[in-house]
């Protein structure tokens, strides 16, 4: 095979950490029944509703998000224990205890699903809720915890991360003194020791977690109770219903590597990344007759052809018989696969120290992709952390940034990063800090990555007076905002997926938010002030100017200047003379083969223009 390498070749560095982030999860989302979930209260709706709003809320963000996740729903505190209505929901060897079923079996998100969670929420009696389950209370929330274990048992899938998420209103489910508290610590050890997370939604503003779920809490999560802060019910419903169309990724390394300090020094980190861009879902052919999807394969193949232009002898050529070529000064180099890799490859992975240079020599322009973040891992080298940490605060100190080398990955060519430290901000609305402690990967540019623009080189900037600049300092100080990456969702996954939810679901105009359209009525009331003195030193705003029409100013008789190559017949010896003199970019593929034809040269039918010039140079040297 040979083709110019160099033009496929991109640097896609981010899309090779996608199979970093695979994993399946579980989530098994467990509902107090009991009567006080179902008071409704004046003109609002009964809490179990407002569950019912937030699982069918938390199901669409997994079928966007994590369409491979398991999820299920539990019912405590009811009366019945229905069977499943069809067999595929019945799991062999899971049987729900006393006073709790299993409304849906933990499994991968599906729209049928979500159908029957709107399905019961929109019914007046809850889909007949009070005859086919009913209430009841007290409920050990030991056995709650051993069911939905049993369910992440018995799904069939090794998880990543296994989590319960209880909603309740009732802030003390056991007394202190009794049985049922003690056995619900001791599941929650088994809990933390078989690391299943447990999270609280509270559905009441009065809950106080205090009483009971606080030492539950902390036994299953491992945290000091001291240090531990309770769920509120307000902020515990807003981040549920808070949605973003975007992939859901685990918070896993991309990569571990060693950082050489030097030759005899050296400390691990794993590397991280900061930003993902959208993923949206795969299109696949289907055979419009029968709806059946078409699989596609892509085979190699060298074939001989004859001098007549006849096909002769084919053959399938496989991954290690192929080989890659590159033009360069007329020559065909050819390189095997093996041996590109090798030359894009200098150094091994990992990263090694250059030196340091002040952090003001980082700026805007050296920004080439989006940054990483290094965090030490102590299970690779012992005594990482302690090294990373020392480092990390001595150039926070001396406000300094380490140049390094950077290889991420074996045949991934070696980068120029620095390493800066930064501190941690300020939390955002979902409790997440906005930015870590620890060192982020800059990426510098190369000398030939830097380009010099003319233009920037002139000295043709205006002069702006000092009324001017006050002018739009008040502009400036009018129309500023708040800002925050999280305020802003990408516009056309929104719209997406809003459509396909539509389509989905019978939905008649869905509404799409636009974040990102500037409030125009608010803007125009907080300049409506200056705009007069805008005008006044500005001038009115300049209309557009006229486009340039083709042939301006010339002969209007003339013809318009065809572009491209030539098609029209040339002679022969102004061709061959063109042909000569290298300016071949002038004759098409079609005015060569129909001189060659003419010279009674055959075969040329599957020759590209290469090869057709190089005929017509060996027919005059001949």
């Amino acid at each position: 095979m040979s083709s110019d390498w160099r033009a496929n070749q991109s640097d896609g560095e981010e899309d090779d950490h996608e199979d970093a982030f695979a994993g399946r999860s579980g989530l098994i989302l467990t509902v107090d029944c009991a009567s006080y979930m179902f008071a409704q209260e004046a003109e609002t709706e009964s809490r179990f509703v407002e569950v019912l709003h937030l699982i069918e809320a938390m199901m669409r963000n997994k079928v966007v998000t994590s369409e491979t996740d398991l999820v299920g729903v539990v019912f405590y505190n009811t009366q019945h224990n229905p069977a499943p209505e069809t067999e595929d929901e019945l799991q062999p060897g899971l049987v729900a205890p006393r006073q709790c079923a299993i409304y849906l079996p933990l499994t991968a998100t599906s729209v049928g699903m979500i159908r029957n969670i709107r399905g019961m929420r929109e019914s007046d009696d809850l889909s007949g809720f009070d005859t086919k389950y009913g209430h009841s209370q007290n409920t050990s929330l030991s056995n709650v915890l051993w069911l939905c274990s049993r369910m992440f048992a018995h799904c069939g899938y090794k998880l990543g991360q296994s989590t319960i998420v209880l909603f309740t209103s009732n802030d003390q489910p056991h007394d202190l003194s009794s049985n049922e508290y003690q056995q619900a610590l001791v599941k929650a050890r088994d809990m933390q020791q078989k690391e299943i997370f447990v999270e609280l939604v509270p559905m009441s503003s009065s809950f106080d977690c205090g009483k009971f779920y606080k030492e539950f809490l902390c036994t299953v999560l491992e945290e000091d109770m001291e240090e531990f802060e309770c769920p509120v019910y307000e902020r515990s419903k807003e981040r549920l219903l808070h949605r973003l169309f975007v992939r859901s990724y685990k918070k896993r390394s991309i990569a571990g590597l060693k950082w050489y300090l030097s030759d005899d020094i050296s400390l691990a980190v794993n590397v991280y990344s900061l930003r993902r861009s959208p993923r949206y879902p795969k299109k696949v052919r289907l055979l419009r007759t029968t709806n059946e999807i078409i699989v596609s394969k892509r085979v190699h193949v060298s074939s001989t052809i004859s001098e007549d232009g006849d096909e002769e002898e084919s053959k399938v050529i496989m991954a290690g018989e192929q080989r890659k070529s590159i033009t360069i000064g007329g020559e065909k180099v050819s390189f095997k696969p093996e041996e590109v890799a090798q030359m894009k490859q200098l150094l091994p992975p990992g990263i090694r120290l250059l030196g340091f240079k002040p952090a003001s020599i980082i700026n805007m322009t050296n920004h080439l992709r989006s940054s990483l973040f290094l965090y030490p891992n102590e299970h690779y080298i012992n005594g990482s952390t302690t090294l990373y940490r020392a480092l990390y605060e001595k150039c926070l100190e001396k406000n300094q940034v380490a140049f390094c080398m950077f290889t991420m990955r074996r045949k991934q060519p070696s980068k120029l990063v620095a390493l800066v430290p930064q501190t941690e901000l300020t939390h955002d609305l979902m409790g997440e800090p906005d930015r870590h402690c620890g060192f982020r990967v800059e990426f510098i540019p190369y000398a030939g990555d830097i380009r010099t623009l003319s233009f920037l080189e002139e000295d043709s900037v205006p002069k702006v007076t000092d009324e001017q600049t006050d002018a739009f300092k008040k502009v400036i100080k009018k129309v500023k905002f708040k800002f925050h990456p999280s305020h802003f969702e990408d516009p056309t996954s929104q719209n997406l997926f809003i459509n396909i939810e539509s389509l989905v679901f019978d939905v008649e105009d869905a509404e799409l938010f636009d974040s990102t359209r500037p409030d125009c009525e608010r803007i125009d009331t907080k300049l409506d002030p200056i705009i007069t003195d805008m005008e006044r030193l500005f001038g009115e705003d300049p209309a557009d100017g006229p486009k340039r029409r083709r042939n301006e100013g010339g002969d209007n008789d003339a013809e318009p200047r065809a572009k491209g190559p030539r098609n029209a017949p040339v002679e022969d010896a102004e061709l061959v003379k063109l042909v000569q003199q290298g300016k071949v970019g002038s004759l098409t593929i079609a005015v060569l083969k129909d001189y060659l034809q003419r010279q009674g040269v055959r075969g040329i039918s599957q020759l590209p223009k290469s090869g057709l010039v190089d005929k017509i140079l060996a027919m005059e040297t001949t």
